[in-house]
């Protein structure tokens, strides 16, 4: 896995962002960024606050989804 993509918990769609990974487990990845669903009917927003490297991972699939 190279990249985590986000993908939303409600709708189950895209929200078109990415994450490359850097291989830092304990350092704040991407804090304090807002990544909203993208759908027509889905108005889900994501505030990623003090995320690390490693909670991104623990919640991204084989496949290298993340469901925020």
């Amino acid at each position: 896995m190279q990249e985590i993509e986000f993908y939303c918990k409600k709708c189950k769609k895209s929200m078109k962002m990415a994450y490359a990974l850097t291989g830092d487990m304990d350092t704040p990845a991407m804090n304090g960024i807002i990544i909203r669903c993208h759908t027509h009917k889905c108005t889900r927003a994501v505030t990623l606050k003090n995320f690390t490297e490693r909670d991104i991972l623990k919640r991204a699939d084989l496949h290298g989804k993340c469901y925020l």
